[in-house]
């Protein structure tokens, strides 16, 4: 299959490369080879692929199907550090503005979109409602697809559908109910479908106002989490709810005095324990040693059994 692949990107120049470094293209830095990294140069490319790897024939290549894994900014993922095979695809930022306003208080914006960039493109088109994304590091696509949220709100709150590549490889337009949203999580996260462009419900308000609130929510982050510089995937478990009400996993993490402690090259970040932080050569299993270390102590002090927001991939191309 990946030979068939390599073809048929080349046919298209679309660029590739084989038995790729996953690490550089995640927040965390963590992670060994990919069996091919592709880097298509726009949405439509990105669909065509998509459609090209969901029609490979069941007997195709010595172990059957390459699977894909398609990965936004790269901010909430970490891939093991044998070898995996799997097919990466990065999800194109737009060449030009990734977004527009379609009508009263609705726009488009197209998946590979970064945070940020966006927020500057609502203040600079008055739309408002969408600063609680600030801060938060990666693209649309992937803040819809894990649920994403800052100050009391998330992706489902505005969220009102999207245009996506299913399971058999065809494009077409779903409307919020189809994301299955949770906490943190919809059939996005670790599914097999993708975002392409995502239609979002904003308020209609002056731009200095949007800007003066996405500059304030960033400026909070700044100060309670860890530098953007560091090698980190953000907040690592989810909050767990307690007696009907959301709590606070770095404060459970820190009361139970697991600030600072360390795996290998991974260590529990000073400023906020929710954070973990990749020192430099920080490995997968260091990765999982900590995990269970947190997940462990957290059990037997408090009896709340944390749950983990980073997605994982297994050698075999499986979110998990």
């Amino acid at each position: 299959m990946s030979t068939h692949l390599a073809e048929w990107l080349r046919e298209r120049r679309i660029a590739f490369s084989e038995n790729a470094p996953i690490a550089p293209h995640l927040y965390f830095r963590i992670g060994g080879t990919v069996s091919m990294l592709v880097s298509p140069a726009s949405a439509e490319q990105m669909a065509g692929v998509l459609a090209e790897l969901a029609s490979a024939p069941p007997g195709a290549g010595h172990e059957g199907p390459l699977p894909f894994v398609v990965i936004g900014g790269g901010s909430n993922i970490a891939f093991g550090d044998d070898p995996t095979r799997a097919a990466v695809v990065l999800a194109p930022a737009p060449s030009q503005v990734g977004a527009r306003i379609l009508g009263d208080g609705v726009l488009q914006v197209e998946s590979g979109m970064r945070n940020q960039p966006f927020l500057a493109w609502c203040a600079a088109n008055g739309a408002g409602g969408l600063e609680f994304l600030s801060g938060i590091p990666g693209t649309l696509g992937g803040a819809a697809a894990v649920n994403a949220g800052a100050f009391g709100r998330s992706m489902s709150d505005v969220l009102l559908g999207a245009d996506i590549v299913d399971e058999a490889g065809a494009v077409r337009a779903v409307d919020a109910s189809y994301f299955a949203f949770r906490y943190r999580d919809s059939r996005f996260k670790l599914g097999r479908q993708t975002v392409l462009a995502l239609h979002l419900r904003f308020d209609p308000c002056e731009g200095k106002s949007i800007a003066k609130k996405s500059r304030e929510n960033l400026e909070y982050r700044l100060k309670r989490h860890p530098s953007y510089r560091l090698a980190s995937a953000g907040c690592f478990f989810k909050n767990p709810l307690l007696n009907g009400v959301k709590t606070s996993a770095g404060k459970i993490i820190e009361e139970c005095g697991l600030k600072k402690t360390t795996c290998g090259d991974l260590a529990v970040a000073e400023e906020h324990a929710n954070f973990l932080l990749n020192r430099g050569r920080g490995s997968f299993a260091d990765l999982r040693r900590l995990e269970e270390k947190i997940r462990e102590c957290v059990a037997a002090r408090t009896g709340i059994v944390l749950e983990r927001e980073v997605i994982y991939i297994s050698p075999r191309g499986e979110k998990y």
